[in-house]
Formats: C-alpha cells, sequence, structure tokens
C-alpha cells in the first residue's frame, strides 16, 4: 500500500481520558491532515468526563500495513489484558513494521504487558505505578522521568504530558516546521504568545 494511503488511527477505549488526544486531534483537523477514530467495536464510548463518542470503525478492521500511525489514547480500562486485544495485537504489529506507534497514560501499561518496550526508552505516568500495574516489567534501565519519549517510532508520554505528547506526535507525523512546533509548544505548554505569523 502507498504510504499516502496508509491511515491515521486514534483509538479511544471505553472511559478513555478526554484530555490526552485532543490536542492533537485539533491539530491535525486544522491542517486537514484525515485521521479515524477507533475503538474495541463501532459501539458507542463513554470518556472519564461522561462524553459519549461514536467510533468511525472497529481497529480490527485494519491491517498494519494499512497503518502509518497507531495512537493509543490512555483509559480507565488498559490494564485489564482482556480489554483492547486487537489493539494490542496492531501495535505490535505497527512497531514491528517501523510505522508510528504511540502511547499515552494507561495505554503504556499496556505495552509493557506485551514486550513492546523492551530495549526501548520510555515513559509513563510514574516507574513506581509501571511496576505496580505491570509485575512483569523490568525495563528500569529504559524508564526516562519525562512527560513524553521518542525512541525510533516508539513515542510514550505521561497522561500529565498531552501537550509533550502531542508535538512528539507532531514531529513524528510532519505537522509544521520545528520553529512552528515551538511556538505551539510554548503556547499550550507555558501560555507564550507566539508571533503573529504563527497564525497565517
Amino acid at each position: 500500500m502507498a504510504a499516502n494511503d496508509k491511515k491515521i488511527l486514534i483509538y479511544l477505549p471505553d472511559e478513555y481520558a478526554d484530555w490526552e488526544g485532543a490536542y492533537l486531534m485539533s491539530e491535525l483537523s486544522q491542517n486537514k491532515i484525515p485521521f479515524t477514530v477507533v475503538s474495541e467495536t463501532k459501539n458507542t464510548i463513554t470518556s472519564i468526563g461522561s462524553l459519549e463518542v461514536q467510533p468511525q470503525a472497529a481497529v480490527s478492521d485494519f491491517t498494519a500495513d494499512q497503518v502509518s500511525a497507531l495512537i493509543l489514547i490512555g483509559g480507565e480500562n488498559w490494564p485489564n489484558m482482556d480489554r483492547n486485544k486487537d489493539a494490542r495485537a496492531l501495535a505490535a504489529q505497527v512497531l514491528k513494521q517501523n510505522s508510528v506507534l504511540a502511547a499515552i497514560c494507561g495505554a503504556t501499561f499496556a505495552l509493557a504487558q506485551e514486550g513492546l518496550l523492551k530495549d526501548r526508552k520510555h515513559t509513563s505516568n510514574d516507574l513506581n505505578m509501571l511496576k505496580a500495574f505491570v509485575p512483569t516489567y523490568t525495563e528500569d534501565a529504559n524508564y526516562q522521568n519525562q512527560l513524553a519519549v521518542t525512541d525510533g517510532n516508539l513515542i510514550t508520554a505521561s497522561g500529565a504530558g498531552p501537550v509533550d505528547f502531542t508535538l512528539e506526535l507532531l514531529r513524528a507525523l510532519d505537522v509544521y516546521t520545528e520553529e512552528k512546533r515551538q511556538h505551539w509548544y510554548n503556547l499550550f505548554k507555558n501560555g507564550t504568545p507566539p508571533p503573529a505569523e504563527f497564525w497565517t
């Protein structure tokens, strides 16, 4: 499949964290970069903030060769290994084929459970929390105490770092120049107004 035919998938689990994908979806939409919102099924899901969302597709509708980026948004049910099984399976294949795999908050627990953080620099909500939720986790040496980390085609982030997570994804997806990305980051992270040309 041609690279420009591949899909950006944003995966929302039931009980997903409203704030973790909002910045990214807004920037992609404003730049007319198409993406598909997927979940376990096409059934309506509800966010932590009680927002109901109708997914456009089930994640099982896609194979890894159709995906340019798989972005896993955090939520309450990620630690349950019986949930989000199709997303977990697709994540492993996406990572293997060197497409972008991104996970924030609880979704990083799932990557750890699936062994997808092995030998890669990564972060999560907190190292001790990650080890508590994933007793098999042994990658302490690769854990970075940062809000977001990129290692090759893998991006991980803390649930407290949605702006940092978005910055790493804007880079990975080649949205804006680096100068404009930094202005964007300073605006939403620090409240620093960008120059007038930022808005044009």
